[in-house]
């Protein structure tokens, strides 16, 4: 089997995903956007790489790719597990006619007005959705469901190029900006809770977890909070049926999804579908979550094994919790590790492309209470108090 994984240096964890490829005796090429030193895992994961600055030209890439496959043979998949390339995954995939989601589907699936109609689909709420470049729609919005209203790009993640519109003079200056790739809909209210897992070629679950966020991403990145989310060990009453009801109806299939819904006091509302893993190293989370390796398993739904056998437990709450330059904090990092000991996993620093949502240093926690995670979040973004005049 031979595999394509685009930009397998970046984020960091794109080098588990390779190397649980290789160890699976995979073929992985790889195409990135910068070079690869020998002794790094992700070039010891790789078969054949190819640096190539421009790989976000569409030709260009086309073209490396199609050198790659006349090296190696016929590719099998191409993946990233990230984002940025998931409509360029797809495109590549049209073109060289490789099993997976075409462009076509991963547009509709990735759009916020396309994806309303499958979250109906599936029984479950979505925001009404209008597009910005509908002025007489928007207006209309307002007057109908009041302020705020939230305007998003109509495809996108991480709360990028988001913003509120708290009142009519902001509904204007938005329409005046003529933001045509953006939606607007209603703010909902609400707790945001996630269903995370990964689906075998059949759309079947064969892993899920769920995570809940202290805010919104939107919030942290406006207001450069520190932020911090956690796994839960026991799925919320509901949170199965309707995660499960979403990932059926956009037939996700040999892949990851992360569903981030509002929890509200009568259920859920879909806030959005996306076709990956969740993003930083929740990956990482869940390993520690479960203490399995999801990697992994992800390769061998990529090889087609049977799964029907496989097991998993909620064994650990796990946490992300970051910490923002800048910022004073009452514990140092050597204090913290000294407080935190058994319940400390990992210090990870955040990719600075990341680092406007997630902060500059990532704390990875685990503990099987609850309320001794939370109190371990609070040591880690305590601030110090300002000093007295």
């Amino acid at each position: 089997m031979i595999v394509l994984f685009l930009s397998p240096a970046f984020p960091p964890t794109a080098a588990d995903f390779c190397a649980a490829l290789a160890a699976r005796g995979v073929t992985v090429l790889g195409i990135g956007d910068e070079p690869l030193r020998p002794d790094s895992r992700e070039a010891r994961a790789l078969t054949d790489y190819v640096f190539e600055p421009r790989m976000a030209e569409y030709v260009v890439l086309r073209d490396v790719v199609a050198s790659l496959q006349h090296k190696h043979g016929r590719i099998d998949r191409i993946d990233s597990n990230g984002e940025h390339w998931l409509v360029t995954e797809a495109r590549l995939r049209d073109d060289f006619h490789v099993v997976g989601l075409s462009r076509a589907a991963v547009e509709r699936r990735r759009s916020k007005l396309q994806m309303g109609p499958l979250f109906a689909q599936a029984g479950i709420r979505y925001p009404e959705t209008v597009s910005c470049a509908d002025a007489t729609a928007v207006r209309h919005m307002a007057k109908t469901r009041g302020f705020p209203l939230v305007c998003k790009p109509e495809a996108g993640s991480g709360a990028v190029a988001t913003f509120t519109i708290d009142n009519h003079g902001d509904l204007e200056s938005a329409l005046e900006r003529e933001l045509r790739s953006h939606i607007v809909q209603p703010f909902i209210a609400g707790d945001i809770i996630t269903y995370d897992g990964l689906a075998d070629r059949a759309g079947q679950i064969v892993f899920s977890t769920s995570h809940v966020y202290d805010t919104g991403i939107m919030q942290v990145r406006q207001g450069r909070r520190d932020g911090h989310y956690y796994s839960l060990r026991e799925l919320p009453p509901g949170l199965e049926d309707v995660g499960r009801r979403a990932v059926a109806a956009f037939d996700i299939r040999e892949r990851f999804f992360h569903v981030e819904f509002f929890q509200q006091q009568d259920g859920f509302v879909a806030l959005e579908m996306n076709l990956r893993p969740p993003g930083g190293f929740t990956t990482d989370m869940m390993n520690a979550a479960c203490d399995i390796d999801i990697y992994a398993l992800w390769a061998s739904v990529m090889t087609g094994d049977e799964l029907a056998g496989f097991r998993f437990e909620r064994k650990y709450h796990t946490a992300h919790a970051g910490r923002r330059a800048g910022n004073h904090y009452r514990l140092s990092p050597e204090e913290l590790r000294q407080r935190l000991g058994g319940t400390l996993l990992r210090e990870r620093p955040i990719p600075p492309a990341f680092a406007e949502t997630m902060g500059d240093m990532a704390y990875l926690l685990r503990h099987t209470d609850l309320d001794e995670l939370k109190a371990a979040i609070g040591l880690v973004q305590q601030r110090k108090e300002p000093a007295a005049e």
